[in-house]
């Protein structure tokens, strides 16, 4: 994943066996204009819990009417990842503004299938 604006980087934590980093892009738009473009790479877990749910609350408070959340570079996410990006999907549902991840794979999407988020965020 390329430098982009508004990137975080993050470090997991000396007590995670998980994650060793992860990247959230923000600050970009879809060809319409009015769909915000979260890019997260890297591996999920608890570390970026707080950093993914910010960033898509970022987003709508930008005025967002649509949030898009691209999983390609995504190699890992736990329970607490998945967490943040429901929280996302909710705060969007409570301000009419669609919400949807694309790009998953592997594993990913594995977790999101078997979860149920796929199906609760209309992927």
């Amino acid at each position: 994943m390329g430098e982009l604006p508004g990137l975080k980087s993050g470090k997991a934590g000396r007590k995670s066996r998980v994650a060793d980093s992860y990247k959230i892009g923000q600050g970009d738009r879809a060809a319409d204009g009015t769909t915000a473009l979260l890019r997260l790479g890297g591996e999920l877990d608890i570390n970026a819990r707080d950093d993914v749910r910010d960033a898509i609350l970022s987003a709508l408070d930008a005025g967002a009417a649509d949030i898009l959340v691209d999983l390609s570079g995504v190699s890992f996410i736990d329970s607490e990842s998945l967490s943040a990006l429901i929280e996302g999907y909710n705060a969007c549902r409570s301000r009419d503004v669609a919400f949807r991840v694309a790009n998953a794979h592997g594993l990913v999407d594995r977790v999101l299938t078997v979860s149920g988020a796929m199906e609760l965020f209309g992927a």
